[in-house]
């Protein structure tokens, strides 16, 4: 074998790589277009199933109703479970899976108050509770990356002296 021979071995090589990484890039590509469609199909359902399951009264759903200090807890609250449940999760269960678990728990919070004489169970209780899992959602994705960051200038060489 010759160099020139060696070169173009080794020119095909890193042509076959760089093919490679390029269809791999495009079926990951695919696969997270498909998975945010399947969440969003999975979202719309679980609201459709929430407005046939929880009955409220029209009277319920003006204005005046939505813009209650318990609309404002719901919403604060599953904010603050999202932002804190992202990051302490975040490692082993993604974050788009982890703000579908918080809005299901919405949803169950509303059916259990369904049964319970002394609550009612409100659609506008469960459409505030996904308002503060979205928000939380996207308030930690810069928080996901600083935390990776400080962890990854934390775990740096380790020296010996």
């Amino acid at each position: 074998m010759t160099a020139e021979s060696d070169a173009l071995g080794a020119a095909r090589r890193a042509i076959d790589r760089r093919k490679r990484r390029e269809r791999r890039r495009r079926r990951r590509s695919r696969r997270m277009r498909s998975r945010i469609a399947w969440a969003a199909l999975y979202v719309v359902a679980l609201n459709i199933a929430a407005w046939f399951s929880l009955e409220t009264p029209e009277e319920l759903l003006t204005w005046g109703h939505m813009v209650q200090a318990d609309k404002v807890e719901h919403l604060l609250a599953f904010f603050t479970a999202t932002l804190v449940a992202v990051p302490l999760l975040g490692r082993w269960v993604s974050a788009g899976i982890l703000a579908i678990i918080l809005m299901n728990a919405g949803l169950v919070v509303e059916l259990m108050q369904a049964f319970d004489p002394a609550r009612n169970a409100d659609i506008a209780d469960f459409v505030f509770d996904q308002f503060g899992v979205a928000l939380g959602w996207l308030a930690s994705m810069p928080l996901q990356r600083w935390l990776g960051r400080s962890r990854a200038v934390g775990a740096g060489p380790v020296r010996n002296d």
